[in-house]
């Protein structure tokens, strides 16, 4: 019918006839269908919110109940425990007067850093003990932001804290803390001591931390024979639970996520309220009784400041734990969007009318234009000219789908010079470490062999072997000896400088060139460097098993002038290091 009218008139006239149609039918079912789809939406953005909020808030207390679980089996929080004990029992009486003097009024260190004392110059066996582990138990806190760590033996002492609070040298049992949720944390253990327990209490105002909310997780610590010594419990912070619950984003300007406990107070400060809110502010609210009850739902009611809102509730329960976990936004925040939707769908439609009649003009050239474009494409890709952009991949019609198998052939061209290269890369360097192979030091050593021949230059070899290498992966795995070669690696190249060259030969034997070396006493200098480096990083992986390093050093061109020479001299330099006690250097 439309046969002898060109396209760019035939499509535009075709489009804006289906657009007025389109328009009038959408424009009426939109405008009827709007407000229950907002809300629905609304709702369903909701759910999805608190949702989120309590998945996050679960695995942030599951995380805090592996880690107290894994530290309370730690060897170091067994040491500790152990030493702390004993020790404590030597100090002289009144105990919690003469621990409270050394370590809180006798510390010069203000209120609210008094963590940052190592220990007490008493000369104690206790402050001994302090002094070994209390770094360990700080840097814990600090890095997992729990606001202290404590040790308690199972008399109910106190024994240990990392914040210096008053709690320190207290009895659980008899003191005035007795009633606290830090005793009771304490009691649920010492009553239940078995391997694998661990216990958690609810917030609740603690004295010692200047009366604010305060809640502990606690699991007994036991000797390698089984043997219940005492318990170690983590104050949990609060700051992270805000964090989880005042994610602003999709909650907009009047929505907030929040907490509450059985007693109807809020566990989360509100995002209105601030920093008060924790044990402060009451819900009592059907969505809290709901939630607190169980259930699951959402509703629009007053919530706790008396203003309708939508509100999306959701139980939580964690290890004894019983809270409500709520998400809620006004109103009028909601129901605001209804009226901005129907001035936009009126604009909205005018402004897609005067689309249509100018993409319809538009359409006839982006047919043929992308068709002369791909023709060029196709020649630079037989070129091998890898970066042109395809651009008109995007489009859903049958020229997208030539661009797409355009797209798919550059993939695989690339795709081949890509794996050429990690042929080659895979050719010349470990797999385990992603260090350079012997093949790849022996050509460098070659090579700098020839430079320094011509340039008057002197540069050292280093042969390396880790002492003891065997005995981790017999006691320890090969997953954990992998560890070893792979942080050994790491410490060689942070040690030596990016102008030097690291290569691992195989097992637990490495090759370290230095260039443009100074003298010999620079050489021995790193070589010492690397020694004492390779040890304090190898404890971290290997803590039961002490992993060292023997070096042997040959330096060109006094002890070779050629690289089997000087391998052969470094190599034997390191036998006479591992028969000298290793963890040591030789030349």
């Amino acid at each position: 019918m439309l046969e002898n009218i060109k396209i760019k008139k035939k499509l535009p006239l075709i489009m804006i006839s289906f657009g007025l149609i389109s328009a009038a039918l959408i424009g009426t079912v939109s405008h009827y269908y709007a407000a229950n789809q907002l809300i629905e939406a609304a709702e369903s953005k909701l759910t999805a919110l608190l949702e989120s909020r309590k998945e996050s808030l679960l695995f942030h207390f599951e995380v805090i109940n592996q880690d107290v679980q894994f530290h309370s089996q730690n060897p170091l929080t067994k040491n500790a425990m152990t030493s702390l004990s004993a020790s404590w029992k030597e100090l002289p009486d009144p105990k919690q007067e003469t621990i409270q003097d050394l370590y809180i009024f006798n510390n010069p260190y203000v209120q609210g850093q008094k963590e940052s004392l190592l220990y007490a110059e008493d000369g104690s066996s206790y402050s001994e003990g302090h002094k070994q582990y209390h770094h360990y138990f700080r840097n814990l806190a600090a890095t997992r932001g729990y606001y202290d760590i404590l040790l308690v033996d199972p008399q109910g002492n106190i024994i240990y804290t990392v914040k210096k609070d008053n709690d320190f040298g207290l009895n659980l049992l008899t003191g005035t803390l007795k009633n606290s949720n830090l005793a009771e944390a304490f009691t649920l253990v010492n009553r239940n001591p078995a391997r694998g327990v661990s216990f958690i209490t609810d917030y609740r105002r603690h004295p010692t931390s200047n009366n604010k909310p305060a809640s502990f997780i606690s699991a007994p610590i036991h000797t390698d024979l089984g043997q219940y010594i005492g318990v170690l419990i983590f104050q949990m912070p609060i700051d992270v639970l805000n964090s989880v619950m005042h994610v602003s984003a999709g909650m907009g300007l009047t929505g907030e996520t929040f907490l509450v406990g059985q007693d109807k107070l809020m566990r989360s400060d509100s995002r209105f309220y601030g920093a008060n809110s924790i044990l402060n502010t009451r819900v009592d609210t059907q969505s809290a009784d709901f939630a607190l009850k169980g259930m699951t739902g959402i509703f629009v009611e007053d919530d706790y400041r008396g203003i309708p809102v939508f509100t999306a509730f959701t139980p939580i329960e964690f290890m004894g734990l019983k809270w409500a976990a709520i998400a809620e936004i006004e109103q009028d925040e909601i129901l605001a969007s209804l009226h901005k939707m129907t001035t936009f769908l009126l604009l909205a439609g005018g402004a897609v009318l005067i689309f249509i009649f100018a993409a319809g003009f538009q359409l006839a050239s982006n047919i043929a234009d992308p068709i002369v474009s791909m023709t060029k494409i196709m020649n630079k890709l037989a070129n091998n000219d890898l970066t042109t952009n395809i651009s008109v991949s995007e489009r859903q019609d049958e020229l997208g789908t030539m661009a797409s198998t355009l797209e798919v052939f550059k993939a695989n061209a690339i795709e081949r010079d890509k794996l050429q290269k990690e042929l080659t890369h895979l050719a010349h360097h470990d797999l385990l470490t992603g260090l350079p192979t012997r093949q790849l030091i022996m050509e460098r050593l070659s090579d700098i062999t020839v430079e320094s021949q011509q340039g008057n230059l002197s540069f050292a070899v280093m042969f390396a072997d880790l002492d003891n290498f065997k005995a981790v992966n017999d006691t320890l795995g090969h997953n954990i000896g992998d560890e070893v070669i792979k942080t050994a690696a790491r410490i060689f190249e942070d040690v030596v400088t990016e102008s030097n060259f690291v290569a691992r030969i195989g097992g637990d034997e490495f090759i370290i060139l230095l260039t443009n070396v100074e003298d010999d006493d620079a050489v021995m200098a790193m070589a010492n460097k690397l020694v004492s480096s390779t040890k304090a990083g190898l404890s971290v992986v290997s803590s039961t098993v002490e992993v060292t390093l023997s070096l042997g050093i040959a330096i060109y061109p006094e002890d070779g002038r050629d690289a089997a020479s000087l391998i052969h001299h470094a190599d034997q330099a390191m036998y006479r290091a591992k028969e000298a006690s290793k963890n040591r250097c030789s030349r």
